[in-house]
């Protein structure tokens, strides 16, 4: 009798489990490192291919991008930028990942980018979800003092470490919202005089 064997679909479905699984705990692992790095001191902030950060980004959460049968909208350029790709990635896997949790159902998540008046760059993520009070606002990005302290999901160590990461790139960190209208969670990062060329990451698909 072949009782005990799975069918492909079965198979496939396991494998699907197995993979989304690893994401997680790449995502996870990713920023544990990110965290120790942090602690090691200064980078060297340099010219940002954003187009390929967001791919990475979304890449990273796509798993979680089907499970919650979102709708994402990504911008067409990026405003040219300066920092370190893979602190600025971890802040677009938290913002987007939130973004995910926190939205409407289905989600329906926008990534964009402005440029304020004095020419620094903003990069924002909006969701569709239902908002948020001044009250709730005030209570966000609060710093975390001890790693102990951070509860990990998998989809992110918190808006805390968003701060600290954003912070360290001399950008600022904020979210425009309203009851009943959504969030937009932004950052902004010091202007650069133009993008890195795109085969600079060649390992970015």
């Amino acid at each position: 009798s072949d009782s005990g064997t799975l069918s492909d679909e079965a198979r496939r479905s396991f494998v699907q489990i197995i993979a989304d699984s690893a994401k997680r705990m790449g995502n996870i692992i990713n920023e544990l490192l990110l965290l120790a790095r942090m602690r090691q001191g200064e980078v060297q902030a340099r010219p940002l291919n954003m187009a390929s950060i967001v791919d990475d980004a979304l890449s990273r959460l796509d798993y979680m991008i089907k499970e919650y049968g979102a709708q994402v909208v990504v911008a067409d350029a990026w405003p040219p930028a300066l920092g370190y790709s893979a602190w600025v990635a971890e802040v677009w896997v938290n913002y987007i990942s939130n973004a995910l949790k926190y939205g409407g159902r289905p989600p329906r998540i926008e990534l964009g980018a402005d440029v304020l008046p004095d020419g620094t760059p903003r990069f924002w993520v909006r969701d569709n979800g239902e908002g948020l009070s001044p009250e709730q606002q005030a209570q966000l990005f609060t710093p975390v003092t001890q790693l102990r302290a951070i509860h990990v999901e998998g989809h992110g160590l918190g808006l805390s470490i968003v701060r600290r990461i954003v912070e360290k790139l001399s950008g600022e960190v904020g979210v425009e919202s309203a009851p009943g209208q959504g969030s937009l969670f932004y950052f902004t990062l010091p202007p650069g005089d133009e993008q890195e060329p795109a085969n600079s990451h060649p390992e970015a698909v």
